[in-house]
């Protein structure tokens, strides 16, 4: 099949159908096989995930974070430190906090500036000047801006505390903080962070064609690369075309996808 799918150098247009293409859900038009690169990726987020909640069970967690983050989250750490592996893990950390909701109750278990609580990320990074101008450190944690379940940050016409006031997320009543994953269950699974990678696209109504158990799949797959309009007929402009169109009609009509197929 590779060898069908694909001939020529690596980068060349040779390809018949693209791999973004064949590695969709079946549902979804392709082939369901799944992308090494996006196996890959879910699996450093799920890493992130373990680092960012810290809860006891993991050695290497507990050594990430007293010896490799030390007074820095996993937001602010620079990633230009650390081995070719934590370096490819620190920069899916845009693509991590998509998938991350914190939902803040009394703040004390999240870092005021460090972490990624606001939707923009970090504040330290989006405003430097905040610890200094509201003379709050950087290793405060959120519940020094909290008080009876409401913000309460120090009155400023500093431009940056007025940009970060603006855009304060709800507080959760009577809650404590939890950090949850954008999925229906708030739970990190393998396949919620594929979703992220990869986000879905609408079913096809023509899958049902290429599944069952007495279906052959060799007569499978030509069906769908016929769907695709993927199969070199006529019409192609790589294939030579013959004088005479469509030898099994008697050259009535051109040899196209429409025609031998639908």
């Amino acid at each position: 099949m590779r060898q069908f799918l694909w001939h020529g150098s690596v980068g060349s247009r040779n390809a018949k159908v693209a791999w973004a293409w064949i590695s969709k859900p079946k549902e979804e038009g392709g082939l369901g096989i799944r992308s090494l690169t996006t196996t890959n990726q879910a699996l450093m987020l799920k890493q992130l995930w373990r680092i960012l909640q810290n809860d006891g069970t993991s050695i290497w967690v507990d050594w990430v974070q007293r010896y490799r983050l030390r007074n820095s989250t996993i937001w602010t750490f620079n990633g230009a430190l650390g081995s070719w592996g934590w370096k490819k893990m620190l920069k899916l950390r845009h693509l991590f906090q998509r998938g991350v909701i914190y939902k803040i109750g009394d703040g004390s278990s999240f870092s005021l500036w460090q972490d990624a609580w606001d939707e923009r990320g970090p504040l330290c990074l989006i405003f430097p000047r905040g610890p200094e101008v509201t003379g709050l450190p950087l290793t405060s944690s959120l519940s020094s801006v909290i008080q009876n379940n409401q913000w309460c940050w120090p009155a400023s016409t500093d431009t940056d505390i007025i940009g970060i006031t603006s855009h304060l997320p709800p507080l959760q009543s009577s809650a404590a903080d939890c950090i949850s994953w954008r999925s229906s269950s708030g739970d990190f699974t393998f396949q919620a962070a594929v979703s992220l990678i990869q986000p879905t696209t609408p079913r096809v109504s023509w899958y049902v064609l290429l599944q069952g158990n007495f279906k052959i799949p060799r007569h499978g797959f030509i069906l769908w690369m016929a769907i695709l309009g993927k199969l070199s007929t006529m019409d192609k402009p790589w294939v030579p075309r013959a004088e005479n169109g469509c030898v099994l009609c008697g050259g009535l009509f051109d040899e196209t996808h429409d025609h031998l197929f639908f």
